[in-house]
């Protein structure tokens, strides 16, 4: 009877005794090693750089060099031809985006400046202030699309003015989506801004590409504007636009490409 007890206090206690929790340490252990390996992978792993990505050649660094030049010539008149054809092989040119739109911008505004007449202005002196300008180049961009035939290359979005411009601009953030299918264009906003410059509405009025949006809203949020003082009281504003670009240069930068354009 002794015995049997002995036997049974033997076998509760090897029973219930707290054995080593076999899964735990084998789960621990695969957790370890799978962590290594992740570290391991991404130690090697090619980031998004020149070897995938398409960077920008020779020839689109001749081309921004060449809107610079274009630029600084004078007259107009003398520079035009140059214009045109920059504008004209940028625009089969998808990576020379960044390009066509300083040209198109330049050329709009120096024509205006000097045809003001031909389109309904006074021509202001040299140094006067052109603060209100862009909103006359806006509303005579048809007209200057049919008369400069360069002009008629270029998107209307690389013409127009943003009539505010903010304070503080945060560029778009480009996502997998965007850099891999090498995603470009432009959305125009129209956002309402508080009475201390941060925006607490935006929408989208155009763009040239839907899966660039949402980027561009996000981006916007974070612009902020010097608000408008009315009656010594700085006031709320509403359909305020904005602009927010995604140039090939900016896609080849986030991918590892040495642009060297500033």
């Amino acid at each position: 009877m002794e015995t049997q007890n002995s036997d049974l206090r033997f076998t509760l206690y090897v029973r219930f005794w707290p054995e080593p929790d076999v899964r735990r340490i084998r789960l621990a252990t695969q957790v370890k090693v799978i962590f290594a390996l992740l570290l391991l992978l991404l130690a090697y792993w090619p980031e998004a750089s020149a070897s995938d990505f398409p960077c920008p050649d020779e020839l689109s660094r001749e081309l921004y060099g060449r809107v610079q030049e274009l630029n600084r010539l004078h007259p107009l008149s003398q520079a035009e031809p140059g214009y045109s054809t920059l504008i004209e092989l940028a625009s089969k040119r998808p990576m020379d985006d960044l390009s066509l739109r300083l040209a198109c911008f330049s050329l709009a505004r120096r024509t205006f400046r000097t045809k003001c007449s031909d389109y309904g202005y006074e021509c202001p002196d040299p140094g006067a202030d052109l603060i209100k300008w862009p909103a006359q180049i806006n509303d005579w961009i048809p007209k200057l699309k049919a008369n400069i035939l360069a002009l008629k290359s270029c998107p209307e979005a690389y013409i127009r003015e943003d009539l505010k411009l903010p304070t503080v601009r945060v560029g778009p953030i480009l996502h997998g989506d965007i850099l891999d299918e090498k995603i470009t264009g432009w959305v125009l906003l129209k956002l309402d801004i508080d009475e201390f410059g941060k925006v607490t509405s935006a929408g989208v009025v155009s763009s040239k590409s839907s899966r660039l949006e949402q980027s561009a809203l996000r981006a916007v949020r974070k612009f902020r504007y010097q608000p408008e003082l009315v009656e010594n009281r700085y006031v709320p504003m509403e359909d305020v636009s904005a602009t927010v670009f995604f140039h090939y240069w900016d896609l080849a930068e986030a991918a590892g490409c040495s642009t060297n354009h500033e």
